[in-house]
C-alpha cells in the first residue's frame, strides 16, 4: 500500500498559471535551516493511503488543473513514479517540486513542469542544507538538464541570510541561461528559530539588488514574499 505525507485540495500558487491539488511526500536528504515542511524530513511522515487521495483527486477532476507533488524530497519516495502514473491517467498536469539530488530520476519522469531549488554555490551545500558532497554533484547534473531539455521549469532560491553579495554572483553564474528564477523571501519559524542562532531576512532593498544581480543570468527572475 502506498503511502504520503499529506495532501491539499487546492492551492492557486503552487502551479504556474494553474488550479492544483498538491502531494506531500516525507523524507528529506536535506536538512536546510531554513525548512518550513521540516516535520517531512523523515520518510516515517508517509502515513497517509495513497488511494484515499486518488478517490478525491477523481472527485477534482473539472475543478483542478494539475496536480503538484512536493516534500521532503520527492525523488526519495520509493513509489513516486506509480503516483505519477496514477495521476496522469486521471488527466491531470503534473508538477515536480525536488532539490535536484536524483538527476536521473528527473531524466525518466513523466511530468508536465519542474521547480527545483537552488540552496546555495555549490562549494556552500554542506552550510545552507547540511548535505553531502556527492549531493552537491547532482545538483549540477539537475540545473543542466533543467536547462538543456524540453520540461517546462523554474529555479527556486530561498534568500537565507547565510547568503551574501558574492553568492549571490555565484549562483547567479551556475544556473546561467536559465529561463526563470523564483527568489524567495526567508521567512523565520520554528524550525529555523531552534537552532543557536537567529537571522533576520534579508531587505526587500537587499532583494531587489540580488534580483539585478540575477537577471543578468536568467531570462526572467521573480520575486516571492517580498
Amino acid at each position: 500500500m502506498i503511502k504520503i505525507a499529506a495532501f491539499q485540495k487546492n492551492s492557486f500558487i503552487d502551479y504556474p498559471g494553474k488550479i492544483a491539488s498538491v502531494i506531500f511526500l516525507g523524507g528529506c536528504n536535506f536538512r536546510c535551516h531554513y525548512c518550513h515542511n521540516s516535520q517531512l524530513m523523515s520518510a516515517d511522515s508517509n502515513t497517509l493511503d495513497f488511494a484515499k487521495v486518488l478517490k478525491e483527486l477523481k472527485e477534482q477532476v473539472g475543478f483542478v488543473d494539475a496536480v503538484v507533488i512536493t516534500g521532503g524530497e520527492p525523488t526519495l519516495h520509493p513509489h513516486l513514479r506509480e503516483i505519477i502514473r496514477e495521476i496522469k491517467k486521471l488527466g491531470f498536469l503534473v508538477k515536480l517540486d525536488t532539490n535536484g539530488t536524483n538527476s536521473q530520476i528527473l531524466k525518466e519522469l513523466n511530468v508536465d513542469y519542474i521547480a527545483m531549488d537552488v540552496k546555495a554555490p555549490i562549494e556552500r551545500y554542506d552550510v545552507i542544507a547540511s548535505s553531502a558532497k556527492q549531493s552537491s554533484f547532482e545538483v549540477l547534473k539537475s540545473i543542466e538538464h533543467l536547462k538543456s531539455g524540453n520540461v517546462p521549469y523554474m529555479f527556486r532560491l530561498t534568500l537565507s541570510p547565510l547568503l551574501n553579495e558574492s553568492d549571490i554572483k555565484q549562483i547567479g553564474t551556475l544556473i546561467h541561461g536559465a529561463k526563470c528564477l523564483q527568489l524567495q523571501q526567508f521567512v523565520p519559524n520554528e524550525y529555523s528559530n531552534s537552532h543557536h542562532t537567529v537571522h533576520l531576512p534579508h531587505t526587500l532593498e537587499t532583494a531587489k539588488k540580488f534580483e539585478q544581480i540575477l537577471s543578468k543570468h536568467c531570462d526572467r527572475v521573480i520575486l516571492r514574499g517580498f
